[in-house]
């Protein structure tokens, strides 16, 4: 089976490193980008991790133009430590398909892009 390419986009390296971490040792393929221009430039993936609130180009601003892009079949799965839910609300408008708070609990985020990759059509 092909591994999954699983593309993390947040500002905060800690907070990557521990997401990558957990995907490989989950089996996928994980890359990492610290913004929204540096996920763009990763090229083709199976499902992205997308932080809402980063410097420069946030996640809302950046959302509708990856689901145009060469992975726009690709799921995206927001994920903001905001608790106002308009955030979330505004997220699914934009075209993200799931919406995590942080923190994470692991086995809800495995299981999250588990479901989501397996709904997604195939590249």
């Amino acid at each position: 089976m092909e591994q999954k390419h699983i593309v993390v986009v947040d500002d905060e390296t800690a907070f990557r490193t521990m997401l990558r971490k957990t995907l490989e040792a989950a089996g996928y393929r994980v890359s990492e980008a610290r913004n929204a221009l540096g996920a763009v430039e990763l090229g083709a993936y199976d499902l992205m991790l997308l932080d809402i609130k980063m410097p420069g180009i946030d996640g809302h601003k950046i959302l509708s133009s990856l689901k145009h892009g060469d992975s726009r079949n690709a799921p995206i799965l927001v994920m903001s430590g905001l608790s106002d839910p308009d955030h979330r609300t505004q997220a699914l408008k934009e075209g993200a398909d799931g919406f995590l708070a942080k923190p994470m609990n692991t086995e809800v985020l495995l299981a999250t892009v588990a479901e989501l990759l397996a709904r997604a059509p195939s590249r």
